[in-house]
């Protein structure tokens, strides 16, 4: 089933009287592919409810929940080091459907956005059942909360760097690495995220061997990549 809520409201309600059973429908591309975990799901459709436009409003650049990761790629107001980490959807058709929202509510450690937005220090604008939210995108990504992400707010002259690791541009990333300002930043198939103000941070997680590479393999690429400051 499909639902089609009609305010934004509505839709967290009727996801968390849905928990086990439904999940959210923004550009689909994870939703409605072959094999995804939301088979057999109640669809809950964002489309028309949550903002596309990019734009710099009160001095912060407000990323909408629902504008495309081609829509940050072409966008004049988004920081290069940001439009290099949309850009790690290597295909033109997924990046035009493809949602920020989206991909950092899936909490994926192989996430396009998720390093680059905590090293950016990005807080996200979220609609819960008490209201509206704002809490840092480090923060959602380690919580298990089911609210709609509204909009994405960080500083629109923020500086830095993202590097991919993965075995090819269209597989999943083994290592994902940022730096903006004193932030670092790291995902790591496997083993999550990683957030702090030294290069030192790989040492917090655990790795893993599994299809992107072995343990020591992604270690060392998180070590190095940090050591040579990219």
């Amino acid at each position: 089933m499909i639902y089609k809520p009609t305010t934004l409201r509505e839709a967290v309600a009727l996801r968390a009287d849905h928990a086990d059973d439904s999940v959210y429908l923004a550009g689909g591309t994870d939703d409605l592919r072959l094999g995804s975990e939301a088979a057999g799901k109640d669809l809950i459709d964002l489309n028309g409810l949550v903002d596309t436009k990019i734009e710099v409003k009160d001095g912060k650049l407000r990323i909408g929940g629902l504008a495309t990761l081609q829509e940050v790629v072409e966008s004049p107001l988004v920081p290069a080091f940001l439009k290099e980490a949309a850009k790690f959807c290597s295909s033109f058709e997924k990046r035009n459907a493809a949602t920020v929202g989206g991909n950092l509510a899936l909490r994926r450690d192989d996430s396009y956005l998720a390093a680059a937005m905590c090293a950016a220090e990005a807080t996200l604008l979220l609609c819960t059942k008490e209201g509206e939210k704002e809490i840092p995108v480090a923060d959602f990504l380690r919580c298990g909360c089911t609210p709609v992400i509204e909009a994405i707010l960080l500083d629109p002259d923020r500086t830095g760097w993202v590097k991919r690791f993965g075995n090819t541009a269209a597989s999943h990333a083994a290592v994902i690495a940022a730096q903006s300002g004193s932030v670092y930043a790291l995902t790591v198939h496997g083993s999550g995220l990683a957030v702090g103000d030294s290069p030192a941070i790989y040492e917090k997680l655990a790795y893993k061997d599994d299809l992107t590479g072995g343990a020591d393999y992604k270690k060392y690429l998180a070590k190095i990549v940090f050591e040579q400051g990219r």
